[in-house]
């Protein structure tokens, strides 16, 4: 029973060729379980059986390891306990060369103290995936991660949700929503990034009448926009609204047909605080009686079908809590992200979400907004000269939902369209979540690296299984027993899976939760606490 433990990896001689395996399950035969219970005399020969997970070749005369198997080892074939430097020298020299860059996220645990250094097109050449449940030492690789990027010359943008990378020392910029971070500069998103189903997954209209009038307050905004406050011969309120009662028809017709690329971008490139007042110009009757050619009047049910709209249009334009979209205040985060993609002063750039509030679903659609923005620079080829690198932690918050209601919704699939094809452009994306099963099938099969933490849920081990060829049920079953810090690496360019011990970042990331003992012990020392009896 001493002469191997589960976890313990071996090398299996077989003859010309020699693999690497993992004990996985260590048994005695039912008829010998007794055997090894304390008695008197001379105690019984155990004879205990083995069952180890076949991993990978190992190349004798380069002294690496290959994926794959070349042979399958036959009865009588040696096992041998691997010798933990050994092991080491395999799985580095396997990864890294003299002449490449290669980045130092942790300490082989079987490698006799040995870093493992991979490669950047290795690690985010296919997108990444850092999963673990909390405690697991998530935060602390994603700072690691950070730190290799500024340290090899990297750029990365950190979308961070709760705030806690606040102190990391490898971000150059920070960039928040709002005025309450300490050292961050305050941004907005530009509502005109956004498009028509943003604005009706957020106003909410209803489809049979609603709907249909602000797609047509929407189009004539664009109008005005697109003729520069002008219509041809139709009538306008200050150049801003379009005035469409008991006005002739053809002149508008004639004015889409010319402005058709404008009218028909799907970004919302007009003006918002118009938007109220125009759907209530839209409420006139379809023709006018005695004029066939021309609108008709005011219809007072349409106004009345559309009131709640526009009275839930000005709610939502002026509230505080959209304010990072509609709202004006501090720099534009699309000309922020434009001028770090072309330039070349700043390394990595923090984006905070911690205070963006979760009514309307503004996170969810102002991430999408964001990613959409990053997915159509990438298609413009700003990135394949200059990769970047995207990291959203907690990805489940964002990827995967329908937001909206029946008559108009939104797909939030900014996110898994950059994991489907942001790669061939130069766009890799590293996703951080604590719950794999949310995240899309289709998105999570499209992660060639997974660095896996701690997971104790049956259907976070199965969704990472189903996503990884290299991580079949054996190797799972050391995922709920990892400390704190320990973590397996996956990929397609790794030779097998890889247990290593993430390096510990200089600056952890501020993700503890509140501290119990320090208050309660203030509270029952302070003379002002009333005392139950």
């Amino acid at each position: 029973m001493a002469r191997g433990a589960v976890g313990d990896f071996v090398f299996l001689d077989c003859e010309a060729t020699k693999l690497l395996g993992r004990i996985v399950e260590v048994r005695l035969p039912d008829g010998e379980r007794l055997s090894v219970e304390p008695t008197l005399g001379t105690p019984a020969e155990p004879h205990p059986i083995g069952r180890i997970q076949l991993l990978a070749s190992i190349d004798q005369k380069q002294t690496r390891l290959q994926r794959g198997l070349r042979v399958h080892p036959r009865v009588g074939d040696a096992v041998y306990l691997a010798d933990s430097a050994l092991f080491g020298d395999l799985i580095a020299n396997a990864l890294t060369s003299l002449d490449k860059l290669t980045l130092d996220i942790g300490r082989l645990d079987a490698g006799s103290g040995i870093n493992l250094r991979i490669q950047p097109e290795r690690l985010f050449g296919r997108h990444c995936g850092v999963f673990g449940a909390t405690g697991g030492g998530k935060s602390w690789t994603i700072a690691t991660l950070l730190n290799q990027i500024r340290l090899a010359g990297g750029k990365a943008i950190l979308f961070d949700p709760t705030g806690e990378f606040a102190d990391v020392p490898s971000i150059s910029k920070h960039y928040a929503f709002d005025t309450d971070e300490p050292g961050t500069t305050q941004v907005h998103f530009p509502y005109t990034q956004m498009t028509e189903d943003d604005l009706f997954a957020l106003f909410r209209p209803s489809g049979q009448s609603q709907g249909p009038k602000l797609r047509e307050a929407i189009r004539s905004l664009k109008l005005m926009r697109a003729g520069g406050g002008k219509v041809d011969s139709m009538s306008t309120y200050e150049s801003r609204l379009l005035i469409k009662a008991q006005k002739p028809r053809a002149p508008y017709f004639k004015a889409l047909t010319k402005h058709k690329d404008q009218v028909h971008s799907p970004l919302c490139n007009f003006s918002i605080d118009d938007l109220p007042e125009q759907l209530q110009a839209e409420c006139v009757y379809t023709n006018d009686f005695d004029t066939p050619q021309n609108w008709g009047k005011a219809d007072p049910s349409a106004i009345g079908y559309c009131e709640t709209l526009i009275s839930r249009i000005r709610t939502l334009v002026y509230s505080s809590e959209l304010a990072c979209l509609f709202g004006t205040a501090g720099n534009s985060l699309a000309q922020t992200l434009e001028t770090y993609i072309s330039g070349e002063d700043d390394d990595i750039i923090r984006v905070s979400f911690k205070n963006v509030r979760f009514d309307h679903h503004t996170r969810e659609i102002l991430m999408n907004i964001i990613g959409r923005f990053l997915l159509n620079k990438s298609r413009q080829d700003a990135f394949r000269e200059k990769p970047l690198i995207i990291i959203l932690d907690e990805a489940h918050q964002f990827l995967g939902r329908i937001v909206g209601d029946e008559y108009a919704s939104v797909r939030l699939e900014a996110f898994g369209l950059i994991a489907k094809e942001g790669r061939k452009y130069g766009l890799s994306c590293v996703l951080a979540t604590q719950r794999p099963r949310d995240i899309p099938p289709d998105v999570i099969s499209q992660l060639g690296t997974l660095i896996v933490h701690r997971l104790t849920n049956d259907e976070d081990r199965q969704a990472v299984e189903r996503a990884c060829g290299d991580l079949d049920r054996n190797a799972a079953l050391f995922i709920p027993t990892l400390a704190p810090g320990e973590a397996i690496v996956i990929g397609p360019d790794l030779p097998a899976p890889v247990p290593i011990h993430i390096h510990e970042p200089l600056t952890p990331p501020n993700s503890k939760g509140p501290n119990y003992e320090a208050y309660w012990r203030k509270r029952v020392k302070s003379p002002s606490t009333k005392k139950g009896t």
